[in-house]
């Protein structure tokens, strides 16, 4: 009878470690930021030479939440393929997905599955637009933001994992301070530092490489901008995606298609620089 037990547990032993070996790995990128993370730019204008990013991207996916602060929170059917759509929907009405505009992800997604095409990629995204790093981010503050964005990639290994599958997280994608343009010198700096600090310690990856994407320069974002540069400066493992040569759809803040896919790229070759 004992043979006969320890048997039976070698063979679910056996199975449970076949299981596993057989299980999908998850190369997970976490996005999160403001207006220019979530995305304002019109996938209608996804034509010409930048037609094939209007297509799904199967060998991508994506979980997204957005909004829940200022705005009506957006969420997407768990884990979905990489296509345009995945943000919120501008105004007071959050809409369905696809909301008919991207972000950075597109540009992103596609460069990363050309460049590791045997890998499983996964998109963890949380965004809200028109929020500030001051207090809607920031790590101090209760029922804001960073928890809602902490708590979403911890939901989303829970999910990956119970499915017998592995969640490695390999980098993180900021884009914000628009909101913060006008506070004093050097402010950015110390709330972008706790940020990132705050990020590795909840997440325990202390060498987690973060990457912080440039606010567009429209002549009023200069402490952001240079507090932007003195952060990759001083803490290790990050760097700075310049915004240089990109185009705003509006007056100098929102990224239209062609400059957000170009954004994305950047991104991605920056990434793939330290994986």
């Amino acid at each position: 009878m004992k043979f006969k037990r320890t048997l039976l547990q070698f063979i679910l032993l056996l199975l449970a470690n076949l299981a596993q070996a057989n299980g999908v790995k998850y190369e997970v990128f976490l996005l999160a930021g403001q207006s220019n993370m979530d995305g304002r730019a019109r996938a209608a204008d996804l034509t010409g030479d930048l037609d094939r990013y209007a297509r799904p991207l199967p060998s991508v996916m994506i979980n997204l939440s957005t909004g829940g602060l200022q705005r009506p929170l957006v969420l997407s059917k768990g884990f979905e393929i990489l296509q345009p759509g995945f943000t919120g929907k501008v105004g007071k009405d959050p809409g369905a997905l696809p909301s008919g505009m991207f972000g950075p992800e597109l540009g992103f997604g596609y460069a990363m599955a050309a460049a590791l095409p045997k890998e499983h990629l996964l998109l963890v995204k949380c965004a809200e637009g028109g929020t500030n790093l001051k207090k809607d981010w920031n790590p101090k503050q209760k029922n804001m933001l960073y928890e809602r964005f902490i708590e979403f990639v911890r939901t989303s290994q829970r999910t990956v994992e119970t499915n017998g599958d592995t969640f490695e997280i390999r980098g993180l994608l900021w884009h914000q301070g628009e909101s913060d343009a006008g506070e004093p010198a050097g402010n950015y700096q110390t709330n972008l530092t706790e940020f990132i600090g705050r990020v590795r310690a909840d997440l325990s990856l202390p060498q987690l490489p973060v990457l912080i994407g440039q606010v567009f320069d429209d002549g009023k974002r200069d402490n952001v901008l240079a507090d932007q540069k003195v952060v990759v400066n001083l803490i290790p493992n990050t760097w700075l995606v310049e915004s240089a040569g990109l185009e705003t759809s509006d007056k100098g803040t929102h990224f239209n298609a062609k400059s957000q896919i170009e954004l994305g790229q950047r991104f991605a070759k920056e990434m793939l620089k330290h994986l």
